[in-house]
């Protein structure tokens, strides 16, 4: 184990060397008199610019209501595509343009920006050919003269993006993808692992202070989740600069993600080189009343979004520019095996963020949903349905969902049946699910009625209740109907163990287009755990599902209660909790935790986060843990790392010299390839 002892020393050396790195504190922010509530587009008097020079970064910026940062930027992706058979594709997708950001104030736990965008380069080339003209341009001009809004945490991870209805699948894939090469995710310190998120899903980045004061390089290392099937390759460096308020002044950098090339599959390589450049800042009088007076209307979506969901309206900029219909290939035209030759599949996205030639006309794939549904439903009615249910086969019960959106005399109907509970029991829960699935405001109403029905059994409440946590986009009436439920002193308690485990599973689903809703939904949940109304573990578990900072308060004091299996649930909600301070946790559950499960379970949830934070904790582990099970989870643990974490080589050719487990000697010498 000496050579374990060594590296364990050079990390801790690391570690306070890094801690001696002194934190200047962001300056002071101007003070501001008065309330400031005027629209942002009246005409009111701008205060003369304030100069604000290169600085530090802490953790948290200093955001004042007003403050307007400008910007140029410059964005531009190739990609190339080599197939098994066939010459090489290549595709370049460029932008550029002026943005300004201006803060207008905090909802919930998202700091939200106004987006104002004005574009003066659009290029799309297939190889050398290019496919767009100023015709291109000028659609998206037109489709940026309203503002988006941009919601932000407080150290700067990009949380949602509010698009006006104008902006289109391109457009607002242009606007994540430019948010998601240029944002600033900070936590206290000269070097720092963080969680972020682009348009391919979730990734690990590291920071750390640069060669010139008030500078920082961040390293893109790996994705820890993604919406393809496969984890995509990613690296890429890119340079900021900071203000002394903390908000970033230049970035410029690349990346580069590269996916398939084995079992037959064409190799992609994407190459993202982007430049962001601050050319002013001031402060104009601003507030919040403008997103509120336009929120009905936005379409709010994370980074990862689906770039086709249900009921969208979208426009699509290729059709408008007249792209060839060959260039347009529907998943239906693809050939088979392949992958089609549209713009976006050439561009190595997966299929949800692709549009179909249904989405490439007003209206085109609502009104291609509708037309689906009633082919699917072919004029069935649920007496029809329910015989067929039993089987679970998946057309059953994606007809049910069409019929629950194309016939609202069937919703009607299926209320019915479960008020009079004339359903059988797995007849029930497939109506419930198949109401959730539908996502209409009238089968949410009717989930609601089911919910809040004293007279229907408890059975199917808490069928309902649980169907009600599945929702992608559930209602506000909804969230309402589930606080009820937990209000009932006298209640089920079956069911309010679903309706407690569904509000976390709502607030997250809340948390991109109802912040405020969000947030107040989680602290509810906590003001009924603290009173002891609900049992300990569905708390933890309810949290776990809300991943929402506000429960980590409630979570962190259950870590050091006497039952290891409300520990080992405390720790499972951490997993989905972001922040350094969530990392230092798990760090000391893992070491010092008296349960074998409970600190196995503390690597399992570390493998799912970000891991540069925990590299001297996982050496610590392996030298000093006594069970078999949990040093078998770090060996796990590190094999994943052994391409993005240099010492992971050492720790795993010194854990399969020296470890006193046969098992786990043989572990790491298989992933050491030896």
């Amino acid at each position: 184990m000496k050579s374990l002892v060594v590296l364990l020393a050079v990390l801790t050396a690391g570690a306070l060397w890094r801690a001696g790195q002194g934190t200047r504190v962001p300056e002071v922010p101007p003070a501001v008199t008065g309330p400031v509530t005027p629209h942002l587009d009246e005409d009111a008097p701008t205060p003369d610019p304030e100069e604000v020079l290169p600085g530090v970064k802490g953790r948290e910026r200093v955001l004042v209501v007003g403050h307007r940062l400008r910007y140029t930027f410059d964005l531009d992706t190739r990609t190339h595509t080599e197939p098994s058979a066939g010459a090489r594709e290549s595709l370049h997708t460029g932008w550029s343009g002026l943005l300004e950001l201006t803060y207008l104030g905090q909802e919930g736990d998202q700091h939200l920006f106004s987006a104002q965008l004005v574009p003066t380069r659009m290029d799309v080339e297939a190889g050398e050919t290019p496919l767009t003209g100023d015709a291109a341009l000028q659609v998206l001009q037109a489709m940026f003269e309203r503002p988006l809004y941009v919601g932000q945490d407080v150290r700067g991870r990009v949380m949602a993006v509010h698009f006006d209805a104008a902006q289109d699948a391109t457009a607002r894939r242009l606007v994540r993808r430019l948010l998601a090469a240029t944002q600033f995710v900070a936590e206290d310190g000269s070097r720092w692992s963080t969680e972020e998120s682009d348009t391919r899903g979730d990734f690990e980045s590291v920071y750390r202070a640069g060669g010139s004061a008030n500078t920082y390089v961040k390293t893109k290392r790996r994705y820890l989740r993604a919406t393809s099937p496969l984890l995509p390759r990613l690296q890429g460096h890119l340079d900021f600069a900071l203000f002394t308020d903390g908000h970033v002044r230049d970035v410029t950098g690349s990346d580069v993600v590269e996916r398939g090339g084995g079992s037959g599959l064409p190799r992609i390589r994407e190459e993202t080189r982007v430049a962001m450049i601050n050319v002013g800042v001031d402060y104009r009088l601003s507030s919040l009343r403008p997103f509120h007076a336009t929120r009905a209307t936005l379409r709010a979506e994370r980074l990862t979004a689906s770039e086709a969901p249900a009921g969208g309206t979208g426009v699509s900029l290729e059709a408008r520019d007249g792209l060839p219909r060959t260039e347009r290939h529907t998943a239906s035209e693809a050939p088979a095996g392949g992958t089609g030759v549209s713009l976006e599949a050439r561009d190595g996205l997966p299929r949800t963020e692709r549009l179909t030639a249904s989405e490439a006309v007003p209206g085109g794939e609502g009104a291609s949903l509708a037309t689906r549904d009633r082919e699917l439903v072919n004029g069935a009615k649920l007496d029809d349905l329910l015989p067929t249910l039993a089987k679970r086969e998946r057309r059953d019960a994606a007809r049910l969902t069409a019929l629950f959106r194309v016939n609202l005399a069937e919703v009607d109907r299926a209320v019915t049946l479960l008020r009079q509970g004339a359903s059988e029991e797995v007849h029930s829960e497939q109506i419930l699910e198949a109401l959730a699935s539908a996502g209409t405001p009238e089968a949410q109403r009717a989930l609601v009625s089911v919910l809040e029905g004293e007279r229907i059994h408890p059975k199917t409440r808490a069928q309902a209740a649980r169907a009600a946590g599945r929702m992608d986009r559930p209602s506000l009436l909804l969230g309402d109907a589930l606080e009820r439920v937990l209000e009932e002193a006298t209640g089920d308690a079956g069911v309010r163990r679903e309706a407690a485990l569904s509000v976390g599973a709502l607030s997250k689903a809340l948390e991109v287009p109802e912040p405020g809703r969000s947030k107040a939904l989680v602290e509810g949940l906590v003001r009924r755990c603290r009173a002891g109304s609900l049992e300990t573990v569905v708390c933890l578990d309810a949290l776990a599902r809300a991943g929402a900072l506000a429960g980590l308060d409630y979570v962190k004091s259950a870590l050091v209660h006497p039952e290891a299996e409300v520990r080992g649930a405390a720790t499972g909600a951490l997993r989905s909790i972001p922040g350094a301070a969530v990392d230092a946790l798990l760090d000391q559950v893992m070491l010092d935790d008296p349960s074998a499960r409970v600190r196995a379970l503390a690597v399992k949830a570390i493998s799912q986060r970000v891991a540069g934070a925990h590299m001297e904790a996982l050496a610590r582990a392996l030298r000093a843990e006594r069970s078999e099970r949990v040093r078998i989870e770090v060996v796990r643990l590190l094999g994943h790392l052994r391409t993005v974490e240099p010492p992971t080589m050492a720790l795993l050719r010194d854990v399969a010299a020296n470890d006193g487990s046969a098992k786990v000697r043989a572990l790491a010498a298989a992933l050491l390839g030896e």
